[in-house]
């Protein structure tokens, strides 16, 4: 079983979590943290929906991620000037500086982990296993309801 792509994968996976939180520990954040401040540095501003779409994360737990990093100023949030219901939000710059200061060490991180690998050729073949593996969970939906 130890040679499976799946049980690979997940170790993989605990092995960058652990790189990622080592990053971030130290300020009290998490994972799911770390992904809404860097979504939200590449856009701007993000709506709760929006940030729960790109980060294929359940809404409810971004919106109580975003409450955590609003009390700690992680994050602001304004009206959302096309849709009277939602709120817009950003980052502040505490939590910019902190990005820009991690970024570079993220950026070694992962030069080290791609040592010796076609970064092109894995990004296709991680794109084709994640559409594999959506397409066989969503068959196990189906044939689960019926």
């Amino acid at each position: 079983m130890e040679d499976l792509i799946q049980v690979r994968l997940s170790r993989l996976v605990d092995i960058v979590s652990q790189l990622a939180r080592h990053s971030i520990s130290a300020r009290g954040l998490r994972t799911t943290d770390l992904r809404i401040m860097n979504l939200l540095y590449d856009a701007g501003q993000l709506s709760i929906n929006e940030l729960a779409r790109r980060a294929h994360v359940d809404k409810a737990w971004i919106s109580r991620s975003v409450v955590q990093l609003l009390a700690r100023r992680w994050v602001s949030k304004q009206a959302d000037p096309g849709d009277a219901r939602a709120q817009l939000i950003s980052l502040t710059p505490k939590s910019r500086d902190f990005l820009e200061k991690i970024r570079p060490q993220v950026q070694t991180n992962e030069t080290l982990l791609l040592s010796g690998i076609n970064e092109k050729q894995l990004k296709k073949q991680l794109d084709q296993l994640l559409a594999n593996a959506s397409h066989l969970l969503d068959n196990k939906k189906h044939h689960t309801k019926g």
